[in-house]
C-alpha cells in the first residue's frame, strides 16, 4: 500500500513536443554557387586582409601572374596587405553542366587610388569547397557596371554526347588552335567562337562578339583544366611581342549540336 501510494502521488512529467524540424538544404545550381564563392572571397578580403584571403581560398595548384605566372605562395611571398583592400563582386558567370568548375568575371575597385577593371577567376569544386585556381585583372578606361544579379553564360547540357566524345571533341578543336600559333589568334579563335564572346583586355572596356578579338601571337602553353563531365575547359597561353608575362586566358563552353564555343577570351600585357 505505500508503494501504490507513493506511486499514485508522484507528478506526472509533461511530454515536450518534438523539436521543430530542420529546414532540408537547399542544393545550389552552379552559377548560385560560384557566385557566392566569389563573394564569400571578396568579403574574406575586407575582413581578413586581401593575400591572405588569396591564399586561404587558393586551390593547391593555383597561379596568380607577377608578372609570370608562378604558383600562389611564391606569388605572394613576402607581399604586403594592403591597407585598403581592393574590392570585387561578380558580373558574368560561366559554369559547367555539373558545377565542377566555373568562370566567375566581373567587376573591381581599389578606393584607395579611385582605379578600376575587370577580374577574372576559374574557380574548381573540390572536396573542400570551391577553390580558385587562375586569378588575373586588368585596368579599364572607366568603371565597369554590373547588377545584383550575374549574367549567366550557359551551357547545353544533356542529349546524347558523352564526357568522352566531348573530350575528343576538345582535343581536336585545341589542336587546330595550337597549329595557328604563330600565325593570329584571333583568326584561329573566331570560326568557333560563340555570338556573344566576351572579349577584355587591358584599358578598353569589355566588348561582346568575335569582331572584339585581338590579333595576338600566342605561344607556351602555361596552363588548362577543364570540368569533371567536359562541358568547360579553360586555357592561358603565353602572347609573344607583349610585355612581360603577356598571356591570355581562353575559356570553351559546350553548345550541344553546336560543339565547343569560345566564350571568353582574355589577353594580359599586350602593347
Amino acid at each position: 500500500m505505500i508503494a501504490l501510494a507513493l506511486l499514485v502521488a508522484a507528478p506526472v512529467a509533461a511530454s515536450k513536443p518534438p523539436p521543430p524540424a530542420k529546414p532540408a538544404a537547399v542544393a545550389l545550381s552552379p552559377v548560385d554557387a560560384i557566385a557566392a564563392a566569389e563573394r564569400a572571397f571578396a568579403r574574406r578580403a575586407q575582413v581578413e586582409g586581401q593575400w591572405k584571403a588569396f591564399r586561404l581560398t587558393a586551390a593547391p595548384d593555383a597561379i596568380m601572374f607577377v608578372p609570370d605566372a608562378k604558383p600562389v605562395p611564391k606569388a605572394l611571398a613576402g607581399a604586403t596587405e594592403p591597407s585598403v583592400p581592393v574590392m570585387w563582386w561578380p558580373g558574368t558567370i560561366a559554369p559547367s553542366c555539373d558545377g565542377t568548375l566555373g568562370l566567375s568575371t566581373g567587376p573591381w575597385v581599389r578606393a584607395a587610388s579611385g582605379g578600376h577593371g575587370t577580374f577574372s577567376t576559374i574557380w574548381k569544386r573540390t572536396a573542400t569547397g570551391y577553390r580558385w585556381m587562375l586569378d588575373h585583372g586588368r585596368p579599364t578606361p572607366k568603371l565597369v557596371p554590373a547588377g545584383n544579379t550575374p549574367t549567366l553564360v550557359a551551357p547545353v547540357c544533356g542529349g546524347a554526347s558523352t564526357a568522352a566524345l566531348r573530350e575528343a571533341d576538345y582535343d581536336k578543336l585545341a589542336a587546330g588552335v595550337a597549329a595557328r600559333a604563330g600565325v593570329d589568334g584571333a583568326a584561329a579563335f573566331a570560326a568557333n567562337a560563340a555570338s556573344d564572346v566576351l572579349v577584355q583586355s587591358e584599358e578598353t572596356m569589355p566588348a561582346r562578339g568575335s569582331a572584339a578579338l585581338p590579333k595576338t601571337t600566342f605561344g607556351a602553353a602555361i596552363a588548362s583544366g577543364h570540368s569533371d563531365d567536359w562541358t568547360l575547359a579553360w586555357a592561358s597561353r603565353a602572347l609573344l611581342g607583349g610585355q612581360a608575362g603577356a598571356h591570355d586566358l581562353r575559356v570553351w563552353q559546350w553548345r550541344g549540336a553546336a560543339g565547343w564555343k569560345l566564350v571568353a577570351y582574355e589577353t594580359i600585357g599586350l602593347k
